[in-house]
């Protein structure tokens, strides 16, 4: 039995019960009474070393350095490798090629293009335009300017109205107001010449005035009173074409004459130029007032104010008289508004 015992504590290391001495109480019983046991206490574990780095300003520091350099990789990823076209715009080519340069940015491709606005040899655009972000070092093509486009005029002398101006519109030029004069030399509707003149170097798009001939001048000749066919001959004599007004009116002439003419005797016109004519319908038929025994002032009113003119017949007997024997045309009969009608005093 202690045999085994022994064995048994050889199992168990830390904690082990076994039977010790008690004190003999007062019935004699013996302190190594089997009905008495202890545990014993195994003796305690050295502490456990900390393996781990302690933590202190270094690490701190570590820390912070690694948190930078993320920090500043992501913000050379997002911003940092690019930057901003700067603005070029009416620069020379050196003032361009030297603020890319200060921006980190390479000079591409230059181009040059004709501007009425921009500076000979100064920057018109850009590509990529300015403000735009772009990778440092990569170009931007330059495009500089070559100064208003211009346009020699080309000579149009006696060219028909119609050709000029397809002329002048092939050539990037507008065609212009048109001022028309005699001429001539020039056929009338071509033109006689431009302003500016001929061979002048001008801005492409520019508006080129033209002066074209009317032909021929020509004195109108007056043909009221004539038969219309005998005033046609004398104006188409003339070099001068003839239009009938639709509408006829009274006059002085007889009916199918000439009443009036436009434009007037004595006028100017242009070699084949139109002359209307109006024709007569006859004179206006007004009743002629009654003025015997009327005082030759007071017979005068009366007749002027009905639209005839008057004639005093006064004979040898009436050098001194005031008062109207007779006339010409009866009171109350008509007569043609505008004719004469003559007075005879006493």
């Amino acid at each position: 039995e202690h045999d085994n015992a022994e064995d048994r504590t050889s199992v168990i290391p830390r904690a082990l019960t076994v039977p010790r001495p008690l004190p003999v109480d007062e019935e004699g019983e013996g302190a190594g009474s089997p009905q008495h046991t202890s545990r014993l206490q195994s003796p305690p574990l050295p502490p456990r070393r900390r393996t781990g780095l302690r933590r202190g300003p270094m690490a701190i520091v570590v820390a912070v350095l690694l948190a930078l350099g993320v920090g500043t990789g992501v913000w050379y990823i997002n911003s940092g490798q690019f930057t901003k076209v700067p603005p070029l715009l009416a620069k020379t080519e050196k003032e361009a090629r030297d603020r890319l340069a200060t921006a980190g940015l390479d000079v591409g491709e230059v181009n040059e293009a004709f501007s009425d606005t921009v500076e000979r040899g100064t920057v018109i655009s850009t590509d990529p335009k300015a403000g735009a972000r772009i990778r440092s070092h990569d170009p931007v093509a330059l495009t500089l300017s070559k100064g208003p486009e211009t346009v020699r005029l080309p000579d149009l002398d006696g060219y028909p109205l119609d050709k000029a101006r397809d002329v002048l519109k092939d050539e990037g030029l507008e065609p212009g107001m048109v001022t028309r004069e005699f001429s001539d030399g020039v056929p009338r509707g071509s033109v006689i010449s431009t302003k500016p003149g001929k061979g002048t170097k001008v801005r492409a798009g520019s508006a080129v005035a033209l002066t074209v001939s009317k032909g021929s001048p020509v004195d109108v000749p007056d043909v009221t009173g004539d038969d219309l066919a005998d005033a046609r001959a004398g104006l188409e004599e003339a070099g001068l074409k003839v239009k009938i007004a639709p509408e006829r009116v009274n006059s002085e002439h007889d009916a199918g004459q000439v009443a009036r003419q436009n434009p007037g005797e004595g006028r100017q016109v242009a070699e084949g130029d139109t002359v209307t004519l109006t024709l007569s319908k006859g004179p206006e038929m007004v009743e002629v007032p009654d003025v015997v025994g009327d005082s030759v002032d007071d017979a005068r009113s009366r007749l002027e104010g009905a639209g005839f003119r008057v004639k005093e017949d006064r004979g040898l007997l009436g050098l001194f008289g005031d008062t109207v024997r007779s006339q010409s045309v009866d009171g109350g009969d008509t007569a043609p508004r505008g004719s004469t009608i003559t007075i005879e005093i006493r």
